[in-house]
């Protein structure tokens, strides 16, 4: 492991996160090869989790937001509190429930019922909000939101962004998010990469990274707040 050197911060020279289009299926094979955007370490081999099937609908149409209170939406099972095992600076295929990893048919599923075609996730920790949209262009699901959750918690920050945190504090507490996050990697040249690829939205997290799940905020349907710790 490279020994201690002077702290030095790198940062993207402009905001790099852009609301992805549709995505390709995830892959949980140990072969996925890694990069800067990608896994920072193989998901390990298990299981396959049956799918959460509440009801045997075939074709979900889209619902916009504005028909449905607060109260009458619900996440998907596995967005609930402790619905899953998620550190979000991990790559999705390392997630689990019970010990088991996501079905492909679980990632498929909607990700609200009813069904809708968009929400938005926020948290009070980050200045920045995440829209998810259909990639299916009718309705958000499972695997549109824990793709762009984790798409977005892996764009660069700039240093207007590190200069907004409201403190020296919290500066020093996201620096060393950043330097936690690397040097957890044990192989040298995914450790020598990920320090390159600099600060990331996920360090303004300050640590709490443990997923715990999505809860509406009671204002809009669409409107859903991170839970982490």
């Amino acid at each position: 492991m490279p020994g201690r050197h002077l702290k030095q911060v790198r940062f993207a020279y402009q905001n790099t996160f852009h609301s992805p289009a549709p995505m390709p299926p995830l892959t949980f094979s140990a072969s996925t090869n890694p990069s800067s955007n990608g896994p920072i370490t193989p998901p390990s081999g298990g299981h396959v989790l049956p799918a959460y099937a509440p009801n045997p609908i075939l074709k979900y149409p889209s619902s916009s937001s504005s028909r449905y209170s607060s109260s009458k939406v619900r996440v998907h099972p596995y967005l609930e509190e402790g619905g899953i095992n998620w550190d979000l600076m991990d790559h999705p295929s390392s997630i689990s429930r019970n010990h088991h990893s996501l079905s492909s048919r679980a990632l498929c599923e909607p990700a609200t019922n009813p069904p809708m075609p968009s929400i938005v996730i926020y948290s009070p920790y980050l200045p920045w909000s995440i829209k998810v949209r259909a990639s299916n262009g009718s309705y958000i699901t499972l695997e549109d939101v824990l793709e762009t959750v984790y798409r977005s918690f892996r764009a660069n920050v700039t240093q207007q962004d590190f200069a907004s945190l409201p403190s020296a504090k919290e500066q020093r507490r996201a620096t060393e998010a950043y330097e936690r996050r690397y040097r957890r990697i044990r192989h040298e040249r995914l450790y020598q990469e990920e320090k390159r690829g600099g600060m990331k939205r996920v360090d303004f997290l300050m640590c709490r990274t443990r997923f715990l799940g999505l809860v509406n905020n009671g204002r809009r349907p669409d409107e859903w707040q991170l839970k982490v710790t």
